[in-house]
């Protein structure tokens, strides 16, 4: 449906609630990587098929009481996170899957899912960050951005030129960590949640 646009009061008239979205691009080279090592305590390993009930545990609870998960159904339950996930890993659901562009932490001591940033091919040589979430409790440590930054250096590596994602504007933290890594924002417009 075409949110953002004139049509949105005729939405909101029939019970939608509209979010606004920011749609954001990095050219690779312009990317500010700070380098840091991974908090102690934690590792960051390559996606695995093997995670994916453990993801989608992630996915529900990092969005538990979070506006993302009022937008999309398919975080506010372990189901609809492995639904999600069988769509973008396993399916085109959002390109191509880039297993290696994308990661998930972990504590030293334990196999518990924390955080991950799942990237895929949109078109030659431009990823897209599908997915990235961190555990509430380790929100606020630096972990998203070494998880973006790690994905960035991968595609790199691959000879890819520029990554895009979106954001809802309300989550300032994760617009934040996006501008200072150098993203920049190319489209607003909406996502509509019927409220009926």
């Amino acid at each position: 449906m075409p949110f953002g646009t004139a049509l949105d009061p005729a939405y909101l008239s029939q019970f939608f609630q509209l979010h606004t979205r920011q749609f954001m691009f990095l050219p690779l080279t312009e990317a500010e990587l700070s380098n840091k090592p991974t908090s102690k305590g934690l590792r960051i390993d390559p996606w695995s098929d093997a995670v994916f009930e453990a993801a989608a545990r992630l996915i529900h609870l990092a969005y538990a009481d979070h506006v993302d998960g009022e937008i999309n159904d398919q975080y506010r339950s372990e189901a609809g996170g492995m639904k999600f996930l069988r769509n973008i890993v396993l399916l085109p659901g959002c390109g191509q899957f880039l297993p290696e562009a994308s990661f998930i932490v972990r504590p030293a001591t334990s196999d518990e899912l924390v955080g991950m940033v799942l990237t895929s091919t949109v078109a030659p040589r431009v990823g897209h960050t599908t997915q990235i979430c961190v555990m509430p409790g380790y929100q606020g440590h630096g972990i998203g951005r070494r998880l973006m930054e790690r994905s960035v250096a991968a595609l790199r590596r691959r000879g890819y030129e520029s990554l895009s994602l979106t954001v809802t504007a309300i989550n300032q933290p994760a617009l934040q960590l996006y501008e200072h890594l150098g993203f920049r924002v190319i489209k607003t417009f909406a996502a509509g949640v019927w409220k009926a």
